[in-house]
């Protein structure tokens, strides 16, 4: 009887110990360095997303995208908030509670996802559903929350990436007119299009540093070759053009896509 009472506990045992290895999700330490919060979802199909570069630095990719600069005061914070303890042990929560079980999908959902190197969380609402604190998570987001609606603390001041020369062409389908926009390394663009004499446009101190960090994140991954139908073409300094974006460029659709909006804006097209 002792015996059978020993080997029911030693099993017992064994699948609680078992459990908890399933369960237990080991998340590193990540040194401070660049990083990403995006928005996804509501009712607007947002999808709006800021990398920061661990010099502050900051690019906003939406349909009205910009960049600018973080203010010390917030870039040590933000470098606090990312290596802290705190912070590692909600990402470890996060993956442990997607593990138990799938995130459930709700009516108007916007899902708010924070990235550095290895560590990476999110979190959905409204759900309806109590969740567990997540102070530093929350105050990563709130101090992120401004820049995410395209306010920065200031100008990007950055020589880095540099304008390269650019020429993005839009292909004429049905009754959305063909144009070509060409941009020198000055910032000087102009337009050619069908119907409307051509025009030049000196882009703002702004639209040029959005322009070049958004075209710096476009052509930093290897092209596609192209397979499905293109809906523009864009040509940086002396590379080969590449259509786009959703062959050319399928891992920064977003990035092109708000490239040419941007550039579409500014010339009202």
């Amino acid at each position: 009887m002792r015996r059978a009472l020993a080997f029911i506990g030693a099993a017992v045992l064994l699948v609680l110990t078992g459990c908890a290895l399933v369960d237990q999700v080991a998340v590193p330490s990540e040194p401070f360095g660049d990083f990403a919060v995006g928005e996804f979802g509501g009712i607007d199909g947002r999808q709006n997303i800021v990398y920061v570069r661990a010099d502050g630095v900051a690019l906003l990719v939406s349909r009205q995208p910009a960049a600018g600069r973080l203010n010390g005061q917030s870039l040590s914070r933000l470098r606090t908030l990312l290596t802290s303890d705190q912070f590692r042990q909600e990402v470890a929560a996060d993956a442990q509670r997607k593990q138990r079980a799938p995130v459930p999908v709700c009516s108007d959902q916007i899902t708010i996802e924070v990235t550095m190197g290895d560590l990476s969380m999110s979190r959905s609402d409204p759900c309806r559903e109590k969740s567990e604190p997540t102070p530093a998570f929350d105050e990563i987001t709130g101090i992120l929350a401004p820049a995410l609606r395209g306010d920065f603390d200031g100008p990007a001041d950055t020589a880095e990436p540099r304008l390269f020369p650019m020429l993005l062409e839009r292909i004429q389908l049905q009754d959305r007119p063909a144009y070509v926009i060409k941009i020198d390394a000055a910032g000087r663009a102009k337009i050619m299009i069908s119907g409307r004499t051509s025009e030049w446009h000196s882009l703002s101190v702004q639209q040029r540093d959005t322009v070049r960090l958004l075209v710096a994140r476009v052509i930093e991954n290897p092209v596609s070759p192209c397979t499905s139908q293109a809906y523009y073409r864009l040509q940086v300094d002396k590379e080969p053009i590449v259509e786009g974006p959703d062959c050319g460029f399928p891992e920064q659709q977003p990035e092109f896509r708000a490239l040419t909006a941007l550039l579409e804006n500014a010339f009202g097209v």
